[in-house]
């Protein structure tokens, strides 16, 4: 009976701990987790990529490869089957690339969304969800990889060609000229750090000279407004000058009338009346000098004048004297 009794708890502590294990495989393969299946497609190769492969979005595990085959529709086309994570944000401008794990040769699919489409992919029918798969940069690489190895030596034969031993004989040539050339830009350098040395002296009087000739502009300024003001009153002062002018022909007019008056149109035979009148002046200018020399001459009348030779009362000697 014992030996029945351990061999009975022996049997379920075995079920007991296979389903335990079950457990665990289930929760570690994470099979609670909700995915969707979308399916990859290749125009090209899949180098290093396998089955149970990481699918990651931009770096972050969001599901796993589920299988790989060729399209029967198209045979030039690799169709790769992939579940993700249903809460991943895949739309249909995501797009895939071969990712590759440092230098084991092993390849994951890195998924990318470029923005284009925002609408979520996961809303198509399943035959539908398809993402593109683009190039990788090694992909890239092996197809351009010959057009670059002929680039390649079409550029080393060109530096071939410009590393002759001609070629480097010039190439030493302007080396030296070039090293000449510095050297004498150097000299005139140093003979021009004098005319440098005197630039702000220079500068300063010319910022003096501007100012002065700001200084004398404003001035122009202002004798500009001047002068258009004194136009501006000349203008306004116009009628009075005609006026005035009008005036000085009718006074002229008026002189002509008493000249004509005076005179006539022909002077007279006899004497003009001017020139009586300045005879008359003349007269009466001689009169009063008269009268200013010998004032008793009012009274007394006019001294008569000293007798001359021949008549009474001439003094020789007195004459004589004087």
């Amino acid at each position: 009976m014992e030996n029945k009794a351990h061999a009975l708890v022996a049997g379920l502590f075995l079920l007991l701990l296979g389903a335990a294990a079950v457990a665990v495989l289930v929760w570690f393969r994470g099979d609670h987790i909700q995915r969707q299946s979308y399916t990859v497609v290749a125009r090209a190769g899949v180098p290093g990529l396998a089955v149970k492969a990481a699918v990651r979005l931009r770096g972050v595990d969001v599901g796993s490869v589920e299988s790989i085959q060729f399209d029967p529709a198209d045979p030039r086309r690799i169709l790769v089957r992939i579940a993700v994570d249903s809460a991943a944000p895949l739309t249909r401008g995501t797009v895939a690339q071969l990712g590759y794990q440092g230098v084991t040769g092993l390849s994951f699919i890195d998924l990318s969304d470029r923005g284009e489409d925002p609408r979520p992919l996961a809303a198509l029918a399943d035959a539908e969800r398809r993402i593109e798969l683009k190039p990788s940069l090694l992909d890239q690489l092996a197809t351009n990889g010959p057009a670059l190895l002929v680039a390649f030596s079409e550029t080393a034969e060109r530096l071939n060609a410009v590393l002759s031993p001609q070629n480097q004989q010039r190439l030493s040539q302007l080396l030296d000229s070039s090293e000449r050339a510095a050297g004498r830009v150097a000299d005139r350098a140093q003979e021009l750090r004098p005319a440098v040395a005197a630039l702000p002296p220079l500068l300063k009087q010319l910022d003096q000279a501007a100012r002065r000739a700001d200084g004398t502009l404003q001035r122009l300024d202002g004798t500009a407004e001047q002068a258009t003001r004194l136009v501006a009153d000349l203008r306004g002062k116009l009628p009075v000058l005609d006026r005035a002018g009008d005036a000085a022909a009718r006074v002229e007019a008026a002189v002509r009338a008493i000249e004509l008056g005076l005179v006539g149109p022909v002077p007279p035979s006899g004497t003009p009346l001017f020139d009586t009148l300045g005879q008359t002046a003349r007269g009466v200018d001689r009169a009063v000098g008269q009268w200013s020399e010998q004032p008793q001459s009012l009274v007394f009348g006019p001294r008569p004048p000293a007798p001359g030779p021949g008549e009474s009362g001439f003094d020789a000697a007195a004459k004589g004297a004087r």
